[in-house]
C-alpha cells in the first residue's frame, strides 16, 4: 500500500473517480482489499484515507463527523 501512495507523487491522475461521489477532484486507488482515497491538489495530493472496501464511505465519514464528499 505505501508503494501505491509513493506512486501518486507521479500519478496522481490516475486514481478514478470515487463511484459515489462524482467530484473528479476526489480519486481511489484499490490496494487489494482496500481503497485508498485521496484528493488532487495544483501541486500535492492529500490522502483522505485508507478503508476497507466492504465499509459504507458516506456513512463512515458521516459517522467521522466529516463533511460529505459532494460538499466539499
Amino acid at each position: 500500500m505505501l508503494a501505491a501512495a509513493k506512486s501518486l507523487a507521479s500519478f496522481a491522475e490516475r486514481g478514478r473517480v470515487v463511484p459515489e461521489l462524482g467530484n473528479p477532484d476526489i480519486r481511489e486507488l484499490i490496494v487489494r482489499s482496500y481503497r485508498l482515497i485521496y484528493t488532487v491538489g495544483a501541486a500535492d495530493v492529500t490522502v483522505l484515507g485508507l478503508i476497507h472496501g466492504a465499509r459504507d464511505l458516506p456513512s463512515l465519514w458521516e459517522r467521522e463527523g466529516r463533511h460529505t464528499f459532494a460538499q466539499e
